[in-house]
């Protein structure tokens, strides 16, 4: 028997291991729902994210080709509901978000023992994570959130698989998750995808031609819908709002008044001045392009009344938004930093703190947030308002801001000891790259990316962001405390076996 196939068997999944995911999991269930918690499918069909129920229903696979300002996946997925399940399909999202987080439960607990050999920290970890008020809440949002940190934690399984075995079908499923999570969730990029294989296929240069090949498929799918939306739309992405984002971060973190020369210039184009949140209607006062004939494309609003974001001239707009606000970091560099570091203080601040999710929702998890907040994140019980910037930061607009120094020391720990354990195995290849030390350099490549994008092209909801690596965060925070417990009772058990003997005769 390999070490790693010792290592394996030694942190297997039992049916042991199954009960005590499942109690884990309907206690949790059980508890939040005598609180309150219900299912929310409120953002669709209205939020942006999503395409018009009638075209879901009648018009699924023509819409989902044209949709451009996001992925496809949230979109297919409610579209299979709608098609199934017609008015009762708010039951299958339901049922389907649930099972999905006993799968993310059960990854979670694996992983772990995979990674630090101990069942008690196994079971530890997945109990705080199923009782936790951000894991319950994203779970009962029908976002695409809680689906993309799922796909990141069952990533980093497949690929300790992969690892450990050199099987090509856990290479493959390692890619094909990665895959499914940039069709899912636009904030991976495929910039990111090409990184991971390319850092994959130095850890197994040795098999760095299987790596290729199980990668290929994968890559090409994304790269193919990327290449549809530029052939259609002239944008080589798979989300053309980027822009919009761009701006919450920069352009309106600058005065009107300092915006208004660079305007009239041509510096900056009109539409600098016109922020989204209050203005959009302008952005769809008039249809300038000629129909394509398709709807989701052609259509400036809902059947529920919203807004139609995948409204063809708003690639336009985005274009234009997003060269406005690279013009307005480098014009206002002083802005764009104050920026910054307001999104930072939404990153690092608790992930139950979504204002989208429902009142009633938030309210019920309360009890258990004035746990876990000052325990888990070192929070405040109650977050400070701060102005959301539109033309400057003195503004009626609020964001809830409750930024834990705990929460960023401890993840810069963590990114810190990822990278030493990674480095140590995969940089000086001494023993060979070994599964968790590959899982680790994962975690960091990853939470680091995250960070970074969500941070610098995005302010509003960046908390939110954060949760999509908090899973993964959880699980290598326990592990790196487990190691940390290790270390000391080894130490403390050799001292006392140094104590203990004879003292040497001369």
């Amino acid at each position: 028997m390999t070490g790693y196939s010792m290592d394996r068997a030694r942190s297997g999944f039992e049916r042991y291991d199954l009960l005590i995911v499942l109690a884990l999991f309907a206690a949790s269930r059980g508890l939040y729902a005598l609180l309150g918690v219900e299912f929310d499918s409120s953002p669709y069909p209205g939020y942006f994210q999503f395409i018009d129920a009638p075209l879901l229903r009648t018009r699924l696979l023509e819409s989902l080709w044209y949709f451009h300002a996001h992925p496809p996946l949230l979109n297919l997925f409610v579209g299979i509901g709608e098609k199934l399940f017609g008015d009762d399909a708010v039951v299958y999202f339901n049922v389907a978000f649930h099972a999905l987080g006993l799968l993310l439960a059960a990854t979670v607990y694996l992983l772990t023992r995979r990674l630090s050999a101990s069942r008690v920290t196994a079971v530890l970890t997945t109990a705080l994570l199923v009782f936790s008020p951000s894991f319950v809440l994203y779970e009962n949002w029908l976002m695409y959130s809680f689906p993309a940190a799922a796909l990141v934690v069952m990533a980093a399984l497949a690929l300790h698989e992969y690892i450990g075995t050199r099987k090509a079908v856990w290479g493959a499923a390692f890619f094909g998750l990665l895959a499914t999570l940039l069709l899912t969730r636009s904030l991976f990029h495929l910039a990111w995808l090409v990184l991971i294989i390319g850092l994959v296929v130095v850890v197994l240069w040795e098999r760095r031609w299987q790596v290729l090949k199980v990668a290929s498929v994968p890559l090409l799918v994304v790269v193919l819908w990327y290449g549809k939306n530029y052939y259609l739309f002239g944008a080589f992405t798979a989300s053309t709002m980027m822009g919009l984002g761009m701006s919450n971060v920069s352009t309106l973190t600058v005065p009107r008044e300092q915006l208004e020369p660079l305007v009239q210039t041509g510096e900056l184009s009109p539409l600098a001045l016109v922020d989204r949140f209050t203005k959009a209607p302008l952005f769809f006062s008039s249809q300038k392009l000629a129909p394509m004939g398709v709807p989701v494309v052609d259509e400036i609003s809902k059947s529920t009344g919203h807004y139609n974001w995948n409204n063809r001239q708003l690639i336009a707009i985005n274009r234009i938004y997003a060269r406005d606000a690279l013009t307005a970091m480098r014009k206002f560099p002083r802005n764009y930093r104050a920026g910054v570091g307001l999104s930072n203080r939404l990153f690092f601040s608790p992930t139950s703190m979504n204002r989208f999710f429902t009142p009633e929702n938030r309210d019920a998890v309360v009890p258990i947030e004035r746990l876990y907040d000052p325990i888990l994140y070192g929070a405040r019980q109650m977050p400070e308002p701060a102005p959301q910037p539109v033309f400057g930061f003195v503004h009626s607009l609020a964001l809830e801001v409750n930024t834990s120094s705990r929460l960023i020391i401890v993840w810069f720990l963590m990114l810190g000891y990822g990278y030493v354990h990674a480095r140590r195995a995969i940089v000086d290849r001494k023993s060979g790259a070994t599964p968790r030390a590959v899982v680790l350099g994962f975690f960091v490549v990853t939470a680091i990316y995250v960070h970074v994008v969500a941070t610098t092209i995005e302010l509003g909801e960046n908390y939110r962001y954060r949760f999509l690596v908090e899973p993964l965060f959880f699980v290598v925070t326990a592990v790196a405390i487990t190691d940390a417990v290790r270390w000391v009772r080894a130490k403390l058990e050799a001292d006392k076996a140094r104590a203990t003997q004879p003292a040497s005769v001369i």
